[in-house]
């Protein structure tokens, strides 16, 4: 009776003993099972995706480097002889086609950046072109204040003449002295009330403003004076670029075409 009794016992823990011999054996399958969902290779979808964003991430640093390179003005200078003078030149940049045409380009204007002796040519917000360009022989003392001192003006003009018999190949005059010029102008006392009028009078109907007061006019994005273009300072007060950036230019640029100039 009592090994009765002790058989009945140890029968009793067996069922307890399977289950955990079973939840042991379930855990184990379940961790395995994970392990090689880990490391299991990505899907032909997956695969696509992390390559085409592996490649989107290459694609931005190029794009980034790329702009980089193409804004970034050498200041480095040297000392050549041009038509028969010792000139001082800067580096150029190369002179490509805008990447849209002129028919693409409905929203032309142009930046000039004198510290940077760089002209970007825009469509709207974009970028489609940059030249370098020469400047006034005494750009860096600041903007043109009168006739005469040789240096760039700025603030924001606009193309109100196309000239095509400039002695300098090409030209797009701009409508300096803008309203800020000659406000400027009448408080220094270098033009008269009366001048001052008829300077803001030209402006409002789109025309050319008065290009002989102390204020001084006749400033142009133009060609090349010889071999002088884009690649030194030499104006007296224009925006000078290569008889090929000129010729872009013309293209793309009409009356009314906006023209900023930054120091």
């Amino acid at each position: 009776m009592r090994k009765t009794k002790r058989t009945f016992s140890k029968l009793k823990f067996i069922p307890l003993i399977s289950c955990c011999i079973v939840a042991v054996a379930t855990v184990a399958m379940m961790s395995h099972a994970a392990f090689r969902t880990s490391v299991l290779p990505l899907s032909d979808t997956q695969n696509s995706s992390k390559t085409a964003e592996v490649a989107s991430a290459q694609d931005s640093l190029e794009k980034t480097k790329s702009q980089k390179e193409t804004t970034e003005v050498k200041t480095q200078t040297k000392t050549v002889e041009i038509d028969g003078s010792q000139r001082v030149v800067h580096d150029e940049l190369p002179i490509r086609q805008p990447s849209l045409s002129p028919e693409e380009a409905t929203d032309v204007s142009i930046v000039v950046e004198k510290s940077k002796h760089l002209l970007t040519l825009y469509n709207g917000d974009a970028v489609i072109a940059q030249y370098s360009v020469g400047l006034a022989s005494r750009y860096t003392e600041g903007a043109k204040q009168q006739e005469g001192d040789k240096r760039n003006p700025e603030g924001e003009y606009e193309v109100c003449v196309l000239n095509d018999q400039s002695k300098f190949y090409l030209a797009l005059g701009l409508n300096y002295p803008n309203a800020n010029d000659a406000k400027r102008g009448l408080e220094s006392g270098l033009i008269t009330q009366a001048e001052y009028d008829d300077i803001l009078s030209a402006l409002a109907a789109d025309q050319i403003p008065n290009w002989y007061t102390k204020l001084g006019g006749q400033i142009m994005i133009h060609g090349q004076k010889g071999n002088l273009g884009g690649q030194t300072d030499w104006t007296t007060g224009c925006v000078a670029v290569n008889n090929q950036v000129m010729d872009i230019l013309w293209k793309y640029c009409k009356v009314g075409t906006k023209v900023t100039i930054l120091a």
